[in-house]
């Protein structure tokens, strides 16, 4: 991912939050026929300077990754929308517009190591449970569930983390635009009957 500048923002704790708002990424690493992605739910690490998920078993993801020497890369992605050249006023002037698209993403590049043994997935497992339940009256966890069914499951997952190395946290957000014309985007993405098209208008007025 290599942002044009205007859009890139270089406030690491900010790529954070958005990590811990956005928990589902795409991870991709390099296989042996080729580049090899899994769709999994990530976590920050005690410390800010990992990333851990799992993956099934047999998911041939992490074979690749365990035998990867290269960075692996994971994208996390927010609210996108279409943006049409209709929503410019400037388009009546000259009609120097074209299509775009606005988004929000962080992209994470590091070395992943993988955590293979059975009797160590706990902390991998208990890590996103004990997030994504936090915010209940009366959170779930590993614990409440039978040992032997938690045993079982965990001889099916294989755990990972990922270092973080390197953040980019881009928000395309029509700041290369005139004022004009951004007001003309956000009124058209406020009144889309698509719910990313109307949060991308939100952003856009924090700024």
């Amino acid at each position: 991912m290599t942002p044009t500048p205007v859009f890139r923002q270089d406030d690491t704790n900010e790529a954070l939050r958005f990590v811990a708002a956005h928990h589902f990424a795409t991870i991709a690493v390099n296989g042996e026929n080729g580049p090899m992605t899994a769709l999994v739910p990530l976590v920050i690490g005690e410390g800010g300077q990992t990333l851990l998920g799992h993956v099934a078993r047999a998911n041939p993801f992490w074979k690749a990754a365990q035998d990867n020497e290269s960075p692996a890369v994971a994208v996390f992605k927010g609210p996108d929308a279409y943006i049409s050249p209709s929503s410019y006023p400037s388009k009546k002037a000259d009609g120097r517009v074209v299509p775009t698209w606005n988004y929000m993403a962080v992209q994470i590049r590091g070395k992943i190591e993988i955590e293979a043994r059975a009797d160590a997935m706990m902390p991998y497992i208990e890590a996103l449970t004990d997030k994504m339940e936090s915010h209940r009256k009366h959170p779930w966890k590993v614990s409440d569930a039978p040992k032997e069914y938690i045993a079982k499951l965990s001889r099916a997952v294989v755990g990972f983390s990922l270092a973080i190395d390197e953040i980019t946290y881009v928000r395309k957000l029509s700041q290369n635009k005139s004022d004009a014309d951004k007001q003309g985007v956000m009124t058209a993405l406020e009144t889309s009957e698509q719910y990313e098209s109307r949060l991308i208008a939100q952003e856009m007025r924090i700024g």
